[in-house]
């Protein structure tokens, strides 16, 4: 766990994808005051390890700048395709209809 002092403001700025603050912003507002505390420390725990990423993402930017291409071990196969596709399937389907009441 982080060190720093989190707040809500500094957590959603932490989350560099809109629609992901816009969850972290959502669950914040929805969640009951009792149950608040633990919501705080995932979304924490979630931009810590962020954080702790993108040092990792940057290399790997400035090589495929560089090389054109990554390390084998983050090369497609028909099985993280597969993978990749069921994961977005899931996200689509769990997410609700824009505009539906």
């Amino acid at each position: 766990m982080s060190s720093r002092e989190w707040t809500i403001d500094g957590i959603a700025h932490a989350l560099g994808v809109p629609e992901q603050r816009m969850k972290f912003l959502r669950d914040i507002n929805l969640t009951p005051l009792a149950d608040l505390p633990a919501v705080l420390d995932r979304w924490v725990r979630h931009v810590t390890a962020l954080e702790a990423a993108k040092p990792g993402i940057e290399a790997l930017r400035a090589q495929f700048r560089e090389r054109g291409s990554l390390p084998l071990e983050f090369k497609e196969t028909p099985e993280s395709a597969v993978a990749f596709d069921e994961l977005r399937e899931r996200t689509l389907a769990s997410k609700p209809e824009r505009g539906a009441a």
